[in-house]
């Protein structure tokens, strides 16, 4: 009777064996960033908080884009792919420190790029638009002042030759209405030049004024260390570090 059932249990054995192994939940990938405490770490665009993390990001398979930032710091952003479940990941978030000298070198060589630089964009575009603009402005004041001098210096040599009175007489006023053209094209390069100048050393002084600086202490954080697809679990909340800014002028 015992060898008569036999097979039957051991039919029944193997198919519970493998019903709770498809009903057993796969395995998440994990991705463990690692860095300067206080750097503020996105995944997909979703704050995950600030390292030090509570513990690694648990991910199911995948792409994933890494971006983190700290003030007088270089953004940094990186690609991972996650390719099976129970994979481990360990990402080291490598920041590069901001240099005052290129700031300020920046903005020498071009008005705003030291605000670019160090992430003030809005002001970038500001300074960078106003010596665009006078650069053109100059540009346009310099040819306007070329032909009216070529016409002017026309004018002056039919007037040297002319003979006939009335003739003199529309010559000389012509002559002096291009000259005034051109004195007024001058000016028109010159203060667009002088505004080219004003927009490069207020970029460079705000480069060097506003530089920011970096100080890290301890706070309160609500970082989540699960992600799944583009949906986020946040995890219960911890204390770890933040960064806080000192500007030094």
């Amino acid at each position: 009777m015992l060898m008569t059932r036999a097979p039957w249990i051991h039919a029944a054995l193997a198919v519970g064996l493998l019903l709770a192994c498809v009903a057993a939940p796969a395995g998440a990938a994990t991705l463990e960033l690692t860095g300067l405490s206080g750097t503020a770490v996105s995944v997909n665009g979703r704050a995950v908080g600030f390292l030090p993390l509570d513990g690694p990001l648990e991910l199911a398979p995948g792409r994933y884009e890494i971006t983190a930032g700290l003030s007088g710091y270089q953004d940094f952003s990186r690609i991972v792919t996650i390719s099976a479940e129970g994979e481990e990941l360990t990402v080291l978030v490598r920041l590069q420190r901001l240099s005052r000298a290129t700031a300020w070198r920046s903005s020498v060589l071009f008005a705003g790029l030291g605000q670019f630089y160090v992430g003030n964009k809005t002001r970038g575009v500001i300074y960078a638009t106003t010596e665009a603009g006078g650069l053109l402005t100059a540009l346009a004041g310099e040819l306007m002042r070329s032909d009216a001098r070529k016409e002017h210096l026309s004018l002056l040599r039919d007037y040297n030759q002319a003979i006939n009175a009335d003739e003199v007489i529309r010559l000389r006023e012509a002559t002096a209405e291009k000259f005034t053209d051109m004195e007024d094209a001058e000016k028109l390069r010159d203060t667009a030049l002088l505004v080219v100048a004003a927009a490069v050393v207020v970029s460079v002084a705000d480069a060097l004024i506003t530089f920011p600086d970096v100080a890290a202490g301890p706070g309160p954080v609500p970082p989540m260390t699960s992600l799944r697809g583009d949906i986020a679990a946040p995890a219960p909340s911890l204390t770890a570090f933040h960064a806080g800014v000192r500007l030094k002028f």
